[in-house]
């Protein structure tokens, strides 16, 4: 048998038109340091024009509707009732769950054992092997906990939180077959509805609706209760944020290798500006010189020392660095 670690698997990323002009100009850093076969667009009928036109015949880049794979008109159907009858009143995340059915739902197509998700908002920054040498898929995990997606999982499982860190992070390997088994599962559970987003959407129930589901922290906690030994657990990464210093169609290659020293990837959130004085300190090169990307992270965001420079120094925690 081939070790899976030799393969290239298909890349699922769901997202509307404003998701896919935002990346486009960074997909080929996918291919290039990710083990991607082919990058393939989930979503609407709007988005179909746009990914056939994209002319880089270097990039196999496909799509599919959404609703071939979940009817969103059913999902807002189960949903809607639920946030109609919750007593804290909130806006809609119907979407929100949507993109996480979406993901599931894919492994019903999927014609490989293994299939990556990943976001459209965010660019690996250096090459990442996404299979141990034994051929095993990671699980990259960072430190999170959102109690909410714990009362959900008890409720379809009877898991609990199995890990100190969480399975959450802007990407994930799907074992298509895991995936499957998992759904069929939860379609077998006595919530109501007959599909799994039916099923998930009761769980949740009017007093967990919010943020009451994750695909990620779900499956992984599925897997390692099932089948412990099937998946390798790895730190993960990832300069958050990075819209605030650049936009992700500018990151240029002196960019992505700097970043490359401390983090596997960068993420681009669309509801955070770019600021033209945090370009400016992102780009200079007395910071790339003296400070690592996580220490210029921590000195710009975390510690809200942005100002506190003076002297020909910067300060990061309670150290200052000759600039």
């Amino acid at each position: 048998m081939t070790n899976s670690k030799d393969h290239k698997y298909p890349c699922i990323i769901p997202a509307v038109p404003e998701d896919f002009n935002r990346a486009k100009a960074t997909l080929h850093y996918l291919f290039e340091f990710l083990p991607v076969s082919k990058i393939v667009f989930i979503g609407p009928s709007s988005l179909e024009p746009l990914v056939n036109e994209t002319d880089d015949s270097d990039l196999t880049i496909e799509y599919i509707n959404e609703n071939s794979l979940v009817p969103f008109s059913k999902v807002k159907e189960v949903y809607d009732p639920i946030l109609a009858a919750a007593t804290t009143k909130a806006i809609s995340t119907v979407n929100w769950y949507y993109q996480q059915f979406l993901k599931m739902a894919y492994a019903n197509v999927c014609e490989e054992e293994y299939y990556l998700s990943w976001d459209a908002d965010t660019i690996p920054v250096k090459k990442i092997e996404m299979f141990s040498d034994s051929g095993k898929p990671y699980f990259d995990v960072k430190p999170e906990f959102n109690t909410s997606y714990f009362v959900t999982i008890e409720r379809l499982f009877g898991y609990t939180k199995i890990i100190q860190d969480s399975f959450i992070s802007e990407h994930m390997v799907f074992n298509k077959d895991f995936m499957l088994e998992m759904i069929a599962e939860i379609e077998k559970t006595s919530f109501e509805g007959e599909a799994f987003y039916e099923k998930i959407l009761s769980a949740v129930g009017i007093d967990n609706l919010k943020l009451g589901f994750s695909e990620f922290e779900t499956f992984g906690t599925f897997v390692a209760m099932r089948h412990q030994s099937a998946y390798m657990l790895r730190k993960w990464k990832s300069f958050r944020n990075a819209n605030f210093f650049v936009d992700i169609s500018d990151i240029t290659p002196e960019d992505i290798k700097w970043l490359s020293k401390d983090y596997h990837a960068a993420t681009f959130e669309k509801y955070h500006e770019t600021e033209d004085i945090l370009t400016g300190l992102f780009r200079d090169p007395r910071y790339r010189e003296k400070l690592s990307p996580e220490q210029f992270y921590i000195a710009i965001l975390e510690s809200g020392a942005m100002g506190e420079y003076k002297d020909g120094k910067l300060k990061v925690g309670d150290s200052y660095y000759p600039i």
